[in-house]
């Protein structure tokens, strides 16, 4: 493989893998997929075919020398999917320096970078070119070249180079497959319109809604506890599939005066049965017995705000906005803003 960039460390590595378009907004079409990257400014056209088969988008990550990166991974999910799993069983013990080795090995060969991303300061591109360099020594990737100009960055794209020692024919041919559609990505790879920036509202408007379990909402369940936890979450997001189970358990632990609520954000309608459906199992599987919302256009002053999901945003009884939201998912940094506003208390 003539990438770069190489992930060091198994922390870093399953923060990659499962980071399933963490961050980004996904919008369906038919069978393509508009995905979203706020922070990297680009929308991506994908066909859902491809997402199926293991293609989801990563990054952007600093590198700390004025570049950023991200990348277009490829996984094959038959074998990636059940290394992620055996490893999440072992406690931080048994994660030893041999066994990160171990998965390490296992995950580079069948998990691929197939398209990367390079976003360089325009000022900072300019001048090394003029020095004589050329785009893939700015590039975290070889045989990169300019793709673009936006809000002060040059992108650089490159269709990454890596071989298939290892792989059985039928992921082979997954593979080659995925990495020859990188060219139809590219073609279709766009800037996002730059919208006008919005202030995180200051409060939850009034609502009147619908749980799963088709029961009335409204914005009177605020008043009932100190402070209610609200993750907004949809039924395409790794990062909110993945940690669904933890937060299904953290509900049951919870003090009396804290609640956790979801709030669905991709249920259209009474009409969406697909959705719905696909909502009830993955809280059915996760275990996660806590009431959730499903949005509506009460909730468009919200909405409009969120740039990806999960999102989780922090409610006093009186339906105020109180910390900060946290966007993607992490879990122990709800549970640390929790304990940090009740000892404020």
């Amino acid at each position: 493989m003539k990438e770069k960039r190489k992930f060091i460390g198994l922390t870093s590595i399953l923060l990659i893998a499962v980071m399933l378009l963490g961050g980004c907004g996904k919008k369906e079409e038919n069978n393509v997929s508009r995905i979203e990257n706020p922070e990297a400014g680009l929308v991506f056209q994908m066909e859902k075919e491809y997402l199926e088969k293991g293609i989801q988008i990563e990054g952007p990550y600093e590198d700390g020398q004025d570049t950023a990166s991200m990348g277009i991974m490829w996984y094959y999910k038959p074998v990636t999917d059940k290394l992620f799993d055996d490893i999440k069983k072992l406690s931080k013990e048994e994660i030893t320096a041999e066994v990160q080795e171990e998965f390490y090995e296992k995950m580079s060969v069948h998990s691929k970078c197939i398209m990367g991303i390079t976003l360089v300061e325009e000022k900072k591109y300019e001048t090394e070119i003029s020095n004589g360099k050329k785009p893939e020594e700015l590039s975290l990737w070889d045989n990169a070249e300019e793709f673009g100009r936006n809000e002060g960055y040059v992108y650089l794209v490159s269709f990454v180079e890596n071989d298939t020692d290892g792989m059985k024919e039928e992921e082979k041919a997954q593979y080659e497959e995925c990495a020859a559609y990188m060219k139809t990505v590219k073609e279709n790879l766009s800037f996002m319109e730059k919208k006008a920036s919005l202030g995180i509202p200051e409060e939850i408007p009034a609502f009147t809604a619908k749980d799963l379990e088709g029961n009335t909402v409204t914005e009177s369940i605020f008043g009932e506890k100190d402070l209610t936890v609200i993750n907004i979450w949809g039924t395409f997001c790794g990062p909110c599939i993945e940690e669904m189970p933890e937060l299904g358990e953290w509900a049951k632990e919870m003090p009396d005066n804290v609640q956790l609520v979801g709030l669905i954000s991709d249920i259209s309608g009474d009409g969406d049965k697909e959705h719905r459906e696909l909502a009830e199992s993955i809280v059915e599987k996760a275990n996660a017995d806590f009431q959730q919302i499903i949005v509506n256009q009460d909730f468009d002053v919200i909405m409009k705000w969120v740039t990806g999901v999960p999102t989780t945003l922090f409610v006093d009884k009186d339906g105020k906005i109180v910390g900060t939201p946290i966007i993607g998912a992490n879990v122990q940094g709800y549970k640390d803003f929790v304990e940090e506003y009740l000892n404020g208390q």
